[in-house]
């Protein structure tokens, strides 16, 4: 993969020791259905959410990062964090996947609200947090063609009472390299352990997207049925369906600096 990112999710890569990366990620609302379609236009009229974040190689397989989100639904006003560690990496002998570990959190920190059957009304601080961690698992298996899975576990603290906190997911995600500077992207990922009751309202995200690369900048633009941009967000709270015409267009523009 280019980039630290698949398309929202997590990939295997990270950045190199001493290496700042800026993102700027956008996503807008529906293109069609009921909300999109022109007196929205196609979704440009709307802002699902928009990330602002800041990564950092500490060595060559350590990574950090922290971000902004406008988040989606109850949950607005949200800080980002996260850690990457490279366990393994594909060699072209002995060694043929790369293995990583990634921890992320999201703190909402707007003021708590007053309805108490809302999941944002917040009774105690620690109720804010929700953690995501996973392993990701990928094998490149020539220069056009690199192929990830993931699995993890996904705990938010303070839920719908008809829902859980822990929830188990798995995805898969591929990139194929048309030239050295455009290449496609598809990720996707399923969440275990839903409740019955309310397994209805919600959607397994799936992503697809284009990435053109530049000197120093990438550009990944998606369209997706997931809002928000943060995998705390979108694995838990996907409940766009692509075949009700709910996806929408987003991009992110990455710019790498040598520090």
């Amino acid at each position: 993969f280019s980039g630290t990112r698949v398309l929202t999710n997590h990939s295997v890569e990270l950045l190199p020791k001493r290496t700042l990366e800026f993102i700027v990620a956008h996503k807008f609302g529906d293109l069609a259905g009921d909300l999109g379609g022109l007196q929205n236009f196609y979704g440009f009229d709307d802002l699902a959410d928009v990330r602002i974040a800041f990564e950092y190689g500490v060595l060559d397989n350590l990574d950090v990062g922290i971000g902004r989100n406008k988040g989606v639904g109850q949950i607005t006003g949200v800080v980002d964090a996260y850690g990457k560690y490279k366990i393994l990496e594909q060699k072209q002998t002995g060694m043929p996947i790369n293995l990583v570990f990634v921890s992320s959190l999201i703190l909402p920190y707007k003021e708590a609200v007053d309805d108490s059957s809302s999941i944002a009304s917040y009774p105690k601080f620690l109720n804010r947090f929700t953690f995501t961690n996973q392993i990701l698992v990928s094998r490149k298996f020539s220069e056009r063609i690199i192929l990830q899975a993931n699995f993890g576990y996904n705990h938010r603290n303070f839920v719908d009472y008809q829902d859980v906190n822990g929830l188990f997911f798995a995805g898969l995600s591929t990139r194929l390299r048309f030239t050295k500077t455009i290449g496609m992207l598809v990720e996707y990922n399923h969440v275990f352990g839903r409740p019955e009751v309310i397994a209805n309202k919600y959607q397994d995200p799936l992503s697809v997207g284009i990435e053109l690369l530049t000197g120093g900048h990438s550009f990944i633009l998606n369209f997706s049925n997931s809002k928000a941009l943060n995998e705390n967000l979108f694995i838990p709270g996907t409940t766009s369906n692509w075949l009700d015409g709910q996806w929408r267009f987003g991009f992110s523009i990455n710019r790498k600096f040598k520090l």
